[in-house]
């Protein structure tokens, strides 16, 4: 008997030896007054044991088999070891067949001694901000640096994550957190297009470019006239038409970062399992991986239309989202590109002094923006200049001076004050003042 019965059946005997009224055990038992009057007759006829439920100590009709309840603690144990019971049972359900929901895993692993290894943590109280209504208005991007393939590697894993849904976009891993990692997450939301409206981001200086030079502009934007330093991947977004929000703190950006804590948990866990272990193979497992946890983790939007701007031609995005440097073309229409030089091919209308824009990519190479045109540069070959001779260096050997001593001429002042004062000193004339200390004693340098 649970806590629960032994009160009720002690409130519906106390009821029946005239101790309380009936409204009084209704407002215990929270019953109307009816039924407890139906209780109270009840426990009359049939004892006060009758008042508890008929189903109590029985095996419930939709209990599950305890043989199938026992192989989902042994797959626990064993196969998927180490994951918490949310994972564990999208794994039973979508890979295994085996359909439990999260609840009943936890009542049968906790009966057989399996604890959840994620143990939970006290929610940090902070000002939330509203989502946004439509899916594409805004978009979050970040990185995370962790052991995604478990063999101490720290790779870093790029994820952009609707504002709106919460549906993880684009995902992508690399070495470092570049540039070129964004682009890549760039492209694959425009392939599929989901180009957002807005671009939510921390401060590094991949975004921001006061991070890295506190806002001084480079020589190339002096060239072109800016007045103010601008990052490259910003200057992309501008001219993409999507506008960039820096975020002040990580909490602000607080739907990437829950990201990151769900798939630093879960994403390793599968790729163990699934054998996967080189940086290729992970990119293309999340391909799929990212339908899988939309399908699991995504909610519907406020508004039902969606905001996502059209798809840009990838050789016009590429173009944007590659490296700009400013060159200024002297009288042969040449520039001169990192110590090569270059000239522009015929019928491109530019002229001498004009500032062009040189794109560089990994993707399609060199190219030349000029007058609303990509041109490819043509190398010029310059026939190298001879490296000047030295002259051999000489050698001066320095004249020693021949010293000859000095000896004063006899009308030197200095011999005529020392045969003064010699004369003084001998004639009995006194001392002088000038030569009298004040202790007495008579020091005379001669």
């Amino acid at each position: 008997m649970t806590l629960q019965d032994a009160r009720k059946t002690t409130i519906i005997d106390e009821l029946q030896g005239h101790l309380m009224t009936n409204a009084q055990a209704a407002g215990l038992l929270d019953l109307s007054v009816r039924q407890v009057q139906r209780l109270k007759r009840e426990a009359a006829s049939h004892g006060v044991e009758s008042i508890l439920h008929g189903n109590r100590g029985r095996r419930p009709a939709n209990a599950m088999d305890p043989a199938l309840v026992g192989r989902i603690v042994a797959i626990c144990r064993d196969e998927l070891a180490g994951y918490n019971h949310s994972h564990a049972a999208d794994v039973l359900a979508e890979e295994m067949g085996i359909p439990v929901s999260v609840r009943s895993l936890t009542r049968y692993l906790r009966a057989a001694g399996v604890p959840s290894p994620k143990a939970r943590r006290r929610v940090k109280r902070h000002r939330a901000r509203k989502a946004r209504k439509r899916e594409g208005e805004l978009v979050q991007l970040d990185a995370s640096k962790f052991d995604w393939l478990g063999d101490g590697s720290y790779l870093h894993l790029h994820g952009a994550v609707d504002d709106a849904t919460g549906r993880l976009l684009a995902a992508f891993l690399s070495k470092e957190e570049t540039f070129e990692s964004y682009v890549e997450l760039i492209l694959r939301m425009n392939r599929d297009g989901h180009l957002p409206r807005e671009v939510y981001t921390d401060q590094r200086s991949i975004f921001d470019g006061r991070s890295a030079n506190h806002g001084r502009p480079s020589l190339s934007d002096d060239l072109a006239g800016a007045t103010e330093s601008v990052p490259q991947f910003a200057r992309a977004l501008r001219e993409s038409g999507i506008h960039l929000i820096i975020a002040g703190s990580p909490q602000a950006k607080g739907r990437v970062e829950r990201v990151w804590g769900t798939l630093q948990d879960r994403l390793p866990k599968d790729l163990h399992r699934l054998g996967i272990c080189t940086l290729e193979d992970a990119n293309a497992f999340l391909r799929s991986y990212t339908a899988c946890y939309n399908r699991r983790w995504a909610r519907p939007a406020e508004a039902p239309e969606k905001a996502y701007l059209p798809r840009i031609r990838e050789q016009r995005l590429l173009l944007s989202f590659s490296v700009h440097w400013n060159r200024c073309l002297d009288q042969g229409l040449a520039f001169t590109f990192f110590g090569t030089r270059f000239s522009l091919p015929s019928c491109h209308g530019a002229a001498p002094h004009d500032i062009v824009t040189v794109a560089a990519s990994p993707r399609f190479g060199l190219k030349v923006l000029c007058n609303g045109s990509a041109l490819d540069p043509v190398p010029l070959r310059e026939s190298p200049k001879p490296l000047p001779t030295a002259a051999p260096r000489t050698v001066r050997t320095p004249v020693p001076i021949p010293r000859t001593s000095y000896a004063p001429p006899p009308d030197h002042p200095w011999r005529t004050k020392s045969r003064k004062l010699l004369a003084q000193l001998q004639g009995g004339d006194g001392i002088p003042a000038e030569l009298t200390p004040v202790g007495g004693d008579i020091i005379a340098v001669l």
